[in-house]
């Protein structure tokens, strides 16, 4: 529809070229028969004469960038289809050079405030939406082409990997360091007593059994009850003592003893080594793959379901994400900054780096269009302001043929 309009906007301005040069012509006819009748019709005579040479030139001019004049193979001429490829990689070049500039396509970029645009666009509700389902279905497309077996392998190789260069009894023993600080090992001290108890009191029938299986045969069977009893008796009495006296003696081996342990597990190389023996062991049984296949498993269930569901978690978080992020652009200069420089490097770095693919790319379009083609689209594109060279040509010309033969007549 647009090259229609065109070509009937360029056939309207051949039109009127060509009519001012038929008028001219005529003119010139009509002034040549009747020169002699009046004074004045020599100059005008002139005027069309060089009308007429003025617009022959330039037709002449504008028809040889297209094609041959009157098809006769002037050298020269139909410029265009004879030169495509070289306009290919001009073309080409001209992009690159010229339009794929990175300092001035990044100062058009800064130029337009980009970080105050972005938050004005992810300020409308409706965005957040729509990038949290965009989001939503990469994920679920992500999740359902991925190989389940590598992601497992690969999250257990990663954990084993990470966990090989940590040195574990040293971390161990920093961790009890910091967990135990403030006087908290009489508060571990009762929690053992405590679960010791509630371990003797849930396993009575298990308990009596082991004590009476260690009983010599003739001892009477109420014997092991009464050891229970007294074994019962006694952590629970040890536990109210702990509670009331809190000077226990027991509450003073129990530090010692987790100081110590907290210095060996940090600086001592036997426990160390020992350590990391544990942690390879560990790190090699198989039980390690199957959490890492039972944690993926749990996590790509959850993300597909949640993706797939419209009003999921998932999919609110991304939009309250989205609005967020928005507003920290609107109140925070340093993030707006940020963002146009992250911006501005990011584009210039993209067109720095495909700027000569895309010229190249645009040549190679060219180069692949008929030659037919090329030249009717430059044609189209450029024909129409052409002929204004025919119409000048012929109005310029007669004026200045007008002038050079009125002074001719003035000379002696």
């Amino acid at each position: 529809m647009e090259d229609q309009q065109r070509l009937q906007d360029l056939r309207r301005m051949q039109l009127l070229a060509t009519g001012l040069l038929v008028m001219a012509g005529m003119l010139f006819v009509v002034t040549s028969i009747w020169r002699d009748t009046m004074p004045w019709i020599p100059y005008v005579r002139a005027f069309a004469e060089a009308a007429m040479v003025g617009a022959f030139a330039d037709w002449f001019a504008v028809t040889a960038l297209f094609r041959h004049p009157l098809g006769i193979p002037i050298p020269h001429t139909a410029i265009i289809p004879a030169r495509k490829t070289r306009i290919a990689v001009s073309f080409g070049r001209f992009i690159e050079t010229n339009f794929l500039d990175p300092d001035q396509i990044t100062e058009r970029i800064c130029r337009h405030d980009p970080a105050t645009r972005l938050a004005q666009w992810l300020r409308n509700p409706k965005r957040g939406e729509q990038i949290a389902d965009l989001a939503a279905e990469a994920v679920s497309g992500v999740l359902r082409v991925v190989n389940d077996e590598d992601v497992s392998q690969a999250l257990a190789n990663s954990l084993s990997r990470r966990l090989e260069t940590i040195p574990v009894a040293p971390l161990l023993g920093r961790l009890l360091g910091v967990l135990l600080s403030g006087g908290r090992q009489r508060d571990v001290l009762m929690q053992i007593v405590s679960l010791l108890a509630e371990v003797i009191a849930s396993n009575e029938v298990e308990i009596r059994r082991r004590i009476a299986g260690e009983l010599p045969v003739w001892v009477p069977r109420i014997v092991d009850q009464r050891i229970y009893e007294r074994l019962l008796e006694g952590v629970q009495r040890l536990l109210r003592e702990l509670r009331e006296d809190p000077d226990h003696p027991l509450y003073q081996q129990f530090t010692a003893l987790i100081d110590r342990w907290i210095v060996n597990l940090q600086f001592d190389p036997q426990i160390q080594q020992q350590g990391e023996a544990l942690k390879r062991e560990v790190l090699a049984h198989p039980l390690v793959r199957e959490w890492a296949e039972a944690s993926w498993r749990d996590v790509k269930l959850t993300l597909l379901d949640q993706s797939v569901t419209p009003a999921s978690p998932l999919r609110r978080s991304i939009a309250l994400a989205v609005t967020q992020f928005a507003d920290i652009l609107e109140r925070d200069p340093e993030w707006r900054a940020k963002i146009e420089r992250w911006l501005t490097a990011a584009v210039a770095a993209l067109v720095r780096r495909y700027r000569r693919a895309i010229g190249e790319f645009v040549t190679q379009i060219i180069h692949s269009w008929d030659t037919a083609e090329v030249t009717r689209k430059i044609e189209l594109q450029f024909g129409r302001d052409l002929q204004f060279i025919r119409i000048n040509g012929t109005i310029v010309g007669g004026l200045v043929g007008l002038i050079i033969y009125s002074i001719a007549q003035l000379l002696p």
